[in-house]
């Protein structure tokens, strides 16, 4: 019986000092300011870059008959319920 009396005093005292380590402890994180350019797209055509080019050339010429502009690749469909 006296031992598991010693067993509990030393799990109560081991659970108050590892609340008092998480509250008084060095746990700050660890702060570093990062700079990373950011492009935005303001509507301006990006300028043709050499593996840009190399790509272009490989597609067939589209037929410039028709006097549109093809959609861009990432462009959606126009949905029915989209419109008010």
């Amino acid at each position: 019986m006296r031992l598991l009396k010693i067993l509990v005093v030393l799990v109560v005292l081991a659970l108050l000092a590892l609340t008092g380590y998480a509250y008084l402890g060095d746990m700050e994180p660890r702060q570093q300011e990062i700079r990373q350019p950011v492009s935005l797209n303001t509507g301006a055509a990006p300028a043709a870059t050499p593996a840009t080019a190399a790509a272009d050339a490989d597609q067939p010429a589209e037929d410039s008959d028709s006097g549109q502009d093809p959609a861009p690749a990432d462009a959606q469909p126009a949905d029915a319920n989209d419109l008010d």
